[in-house]
This record gives structure tokens, C-alpha cells and sequence, in this order.
């Protein structure tokens, strides 16, 4: 660190644009500490490696490859409490809030492959991003006052300077002048406690548990696909959540518990039992009366696709890993989008529905569309809420099939059984005010007062016969290419991406998005159109292609 302090103490009262003079390598107590670039307008970001031998972090345990998301995902759990910890000690230190800030990603309570954290050879690779001083008024005394008049400015104190030092003050701090004592405290004295205090606070217990449950979480997920099962929630998960967020309240929850005749019983690789209910490959109702709960357990089921943290109460709500949620989305833009199956003609003739577009789509046409770009995609699992859907896309009672005997749209209930026996595409769909459901499913959970029971009395119905073989979408990625190569890619906030002049709601497809996850979805974006294919594909293949692309480079090289 001697290297890093003579850098700074030679910055000491410069321009910020000279911050990227920090870039190098620098160690201490044998952790290496790597400025690899500094970026940012008036306020500069420095990216830093952290490089921890694996010995230092967990003695003699050893990681093997096929786990680095498990462990890779708790580093970068216990590294964000140290660093908030960290940061919040630092803005209680002094009245003065400009001292720098560690920025470390956090994903929630799911365990993601991530470029946070990354395990090369026996070293632990740790991205870190560090909000730079700017302007620190409690190192930078200004222009003192005239001594030779008596006046004694106390050090840092704007009230007690003359009027034209309090101008020299600011105008020093318009252009952005680095404190080099600030920036020693925050890189040379900060960093490494932060550091030190994680490395000696990691509980390797805690690391053999996250691990242990996500290879349970993998079994699992095995044991539903060769069994015929789309989705497991084990008794006693915790489902509601505070509010709307990705974080659990279990003030009041009732747990829950399978109904007997769903009951499964798996054996797990650690040696235990677990029970919980399995929901077979077909089609599932969840019905019941209003704020009874059957939302909460379709929106687990949802989240289920990824895995989840100890201590999130939803650890054991295990969906097949393709399932997406499917609902209407009036406004929303589609590009040559075979909707055929389901509107076969349209009153304006010069659109096609073998090639639909729109830039506001209705609540029955953005469904159609979601339904083939669920089958694009290799969907398995379908997941609908009656409350989120569009009722004209869904079904047609007997008396509008009297009133409308030539309709050329074809209602997703008649379609539901063909989509699983054709193509394997289960259904879970949450109904509660129509009835015409029933005859369509094999299984149908009632929910009552939180409480689950089987609903067994249900006729059967058999659907359309006649297959649906929507026109494969080539791709056409010019105009969001130009909209990359110029940069105008934005995300709005938590839940909205911006591609030139269309906004593109993501809480509509991923509950919950996190901020990480919303920088891969623009880098993917950026490089299928700016480096992969030119057209003359599916857009499925050409994911496919990209994805392979990832698993070949190292994932941090595919996000810079």
C-alpha cells in the first residue's frame, strides 16, 4: 500500500479527472488490492479486484467447480453486510458525508451465477466498485482569511473565511479538487478493514450449509424432471411476501402444507426426508375465494425457478426452471409475432396475424404474443392469474359462442390440453370467477383460509385437436441495433429498461429484477445485436448462440 499512498499524496489537491492515475496493483497483508479502471462524469467510480487466497477465507475446505454458484453467491452475500457495515460507519465518523462509498450488488435472497465474485486457481476474485471523494469539505481548509486583519479561520469552517475565500473555496470545489487525505482514509485505511473484517468473520459452517441446500436444490430439480412433476413446495415454506418486494414476512404467515393426496415424499442426497406437494406434469388449477392466498402461492411457484437463500421460506419451492408467467400487457410493442393460431383474421387486412406488429398491442394480442414467445423460448410450464389475464383471450362462455357463432379467434381454454399432449406445455392457472376452467384440468387445489385441500370432482375435456405450428420469427435486429451502437440504452429504474424512444417494463416478465440482473439483460442485448448474428435466424437460436458464447468466455469479460 506504501505505492498507492505516494500516488495519492502526489494527487493531493488536483483536478478528479486525474483519479485514473490510481489504476495498479497494490497489496497488503497478502491480499492484493487491483484498480483496474476509473470511470464517471463529475462524480469518478473505481473498479477494484480483490484478490484473497482461498486458504485465508476457509482453511482447508475445498470448492469444487461444480459448485462456485453456491459459494460464489454466499462470498458475495457476507462481502455486501461487511461493506454496508463499512459504509456506514464511515459517513458517522465525521459530519461530512462526501468521503467515498463502497458499491457492492445485491441480488436478494436468490443465488445467482454472478461476475461479483469469481474463484480462479486457489484465489478469490472480488469485484468491488468505490464512489471516489469529490470535493470533501472536511479536508479542504481553502483560502484563510487575512491574518494580518486578526481573523483566525478555523480549519474546514466556511463561516469564518472572508468573502473571497469562501469564493476560492467553491470555485475549488466546482472543479472538483481531490483531498488526498480523504482519499487515503477511504483506499489505504477503509478498503482493507473492510476487507479484514470479512476475511476474519467468514463462518465456514455457514458456507458448507449454502452449498449443502443448493445441491439438495439441484437433486430436486432432477428428481421433478424424471419424475413428471413441474413444481415442489415443501411443508412448511414460508410463501407471502412484504408487500410486493423479494423479501420474507413471516409475521402471521401460515405455512404451508401439502393436502395429503398430493403429499411427495423425497429422499435427499444429505441423507433426510423432505414432504411437501408435487404438482404434476398437466394441467393445475389453484382456485378459491378472494385474499384467500392462491396469488401468493402462483407467484412462488414463479420465483421458484431460481434458488433460494436459508432462511428465505421459500427455499423449497422448486418450478421447472423454463416456467414463465404469462399475462397481458396492453400497450406493450410486438414485432412479426405469428398469432394466427388464436386470431386467425383481423379487421384491418392490410396487418397480418402470421406476421403481427404493433406498437399497442391489446390485452388479448399481447397474450397470444406472450404464448408463441413462451414456446420460442422452450417454455414447459405455463403460469397464469385470472386476475392478470385478458378474459377474451382466456375463454368464451356458451352464451358469447351463441352471440358470436363465427368468432375467428380461438380462446386459450380450448387449446390448454392440446398445448400439454402435443408439445408437453403444462398450465397452473389461478381462477376464482369462472368455472369453465374445470373441465380442462387434472388437478385442481383448493385454497381456503391459507390452507390447501385437492379438488376432486372435475370434468374432463379434450380441447381442440388441430396443432398449433405458429411461422418460426427470423430476426431482425436492426433498429435496436442502431439503438445500441449509439448508446441509448438506459435503465429508467428498478423495473424499466429504455431502448431509444420504447420503454420496456421488466417487473412484467421477471418479478422482482435486481439491478444486476438488469445489467446483464442490456449487456445480452448489446452484444446480440452489435457482435452476434446479422439475421437469417431464429431469435431462439440466436440466444442459444450467445449463451454458448458465455459459457466459453469468462462471464465478467462478456459484461464489461
Amino acid at each position: 500500500m506504501q505505492n498507492l499512498n505516494e500516488i495519492i499524496q502526489n494527487l493531493d489537491g488536483k483536478a478528479v479527472t486525474l483519479y485514473s492515475k490510481l489504476c495498479g496493483r497494490f497489496e497488503k497483508g497478502g491480499i492484493v488490492y487491483h484498480i483496474r479502471s476509473v470511470h464517471g462524469g463529475q462524480y469518478k467510480t473505481a473498479v477494484v479486484n480483490i484478490e484473497i487466497p482461498c486458504r485465508r477465507l476457509w482453511g482447508n475446505y475445498v470448492c469444487p467447480p461444480h459448485n462456485h454458484i453456491p459459494v460464489c453467491s454466499h462470498i458475495m452475500r457476507e462481502f455486501s453486510i461487511a461493506a454496508h457495515i463499512a459504509n456506514s460507519e464511515m459517513q458517522q465518523s465525521e459530519d461530512n458525508v462526501q468521503k467515498g462509498l463502497f458499491l457492492v450488488y445485491n441480488f436478494g435472497t436468490r443465488v445467482l451465477k454472478n461476475s461479483v465474485v469469481s474463484i480462479q486457481g486457489d484465489t478469490i476474485i472480488i469485484s468491488l466498485s468505490v464512489r471516489l471523494p469529490y470535493n470533501n469539505s472536511a479536508y479542504n481548509t481553502g483560502v484563510r482569511a487575512d491574518p494580518t486583519l486578526g481573523i483566525k479561520a478555523q480549519s474546514g469552517s466556511m463561516l469564518a473565511m472572508s468573502q473571497k475565500a469562501q469564493r476560492d473555496s467553491f470555485a475549488k470545489r466546482q472543479k472538483g479538487i481531490i483531498s488526498a487525505k480523504a482519499l487515503k482514509l477511504l483506499l489505504t485505511k477503509n478498503m482493507p478493514a473492510l476487507v479484514e473484517r470479512f476475511v476474519s468473520s467468514f463462518n465456514t459452517d455457514a458456507l458448507t450449509k449454502a452449498v449443502q441446500l443448493w445441491e439438495n436444490q439441484q437433486y430436486i430439480r432432477a428428481f421433478l424432471k424424471r419424475e413428471g412433476y413441474v413444481a415442489f413446495i415443501a411443508n412448511g415454506s414460508v410463501l407471502p411476501r412484504l408487500g410486493k418486494t423479494d423479501f420474507k414476512d413471516a409475521k402471521g404467515a401460515v405455512p404451508f402444507i401439502s393436502p395429503p393426496s398430493m403429499a411427495l415424499t423425497m429422499p435427499l442426497p444429505c441423507g433426510k426426508e423432505l414432504v411437501g406437494m408435487g404438482i404434476p406434469q398437466g394441467i393445475t388449477l389453484i382456485t378459491g375465494d378472494a385474499y384467500h392466498g392462491k396469488s401468493t402461492i402462483l407467484d412462488a411457484l414463479r420465483e421458484g425457478v431460481y434458488d433460494h437463500v436459508l432462511g428465505d421460506g421459500r427455499e423449497y419451492v422448486i418450478t421447472d426452471s423454463t416456467a414463465m408467467g404469462i399475462r397481458s400487457e396492453d400497450g406493450r410493442s410486438i414485432k412479426d409475432i405469428d398469432i394466427s393460431f388464436f386470431l386467425k383474421q383481423l379487421p384491418v387486412t392490410s396487418i397480418s396475424p402470421q406476421a403481427f406488429s404493433t406498437d399497442n398491442a391489446s390485452g388479448s394480442t399481447s397474450q397470444a404474443a406472450a404464448v408463441t414467445e413462451a414456446l420460442e423460448s422452450g417454455c414447459k410450464l405455463m403460469l397464469f392469474d385470472e386476475d392478470r389475464c385478458a378474459n377474451n383471450f382466456m375463454y368464451k362462455d356458451e352464451t358469447m359462442r351463441d352471440v358470436i357463432p363465427n368468432a375467428s379467434t380461438s380462446p386459450f381454454l380450448d387449446n390448454a390440453t392440446m398445448f400439454y399432449e402435443q408439445y408437453g406445455i403444462s398450465s397452473v392457472l389461478v381462477v376464482g370467477a369462472s368455472g369453465a376452467y374445470f373441465k380442462i384440468a387434472h388437478h385442481v387445489i383448493l385454497v381456503d383460509n391459507f390452507k390447501v385441500s385437492e379438488y376432486k370432482n372435475t370434468p374432463t375435456f379434450t380441447g381442440n385437436a388441430h396443432p398449433y405450428r405458429p411461422l418460426p420469427r427470423m430476426v431482425d435486429l436492426s433498429g435496436i441495433g442502431n439503438v445500441c451502437l449509439k448508446r441509448q440504452i438506459e435503465i429508467k429504474d428498478d423495473n424499466t429498461l429504455r431502448f431509444g424512444n420504447e420503454t420496456l417494463h421488466v417487473a412484467d416478465i421477471i418479478p422482482h429484477v435486481t439491478r444486476g440482473q438488469l445489467d446483464f439483460i442490456c449487456s445480452l442485448i448489446y452484444h446480440l445485436t452489435v457482435f452476434g448474428t446479422k439475421g437469417g435466424t431464429t431469435l431462439s437460436h440466436a440466444v442459444k448462440q450467445l449463451y454458448q458464447k458465455i459459457n466459453v468466455q469468462n462471464l465478467c469479460d462478456f459484461i464489461k
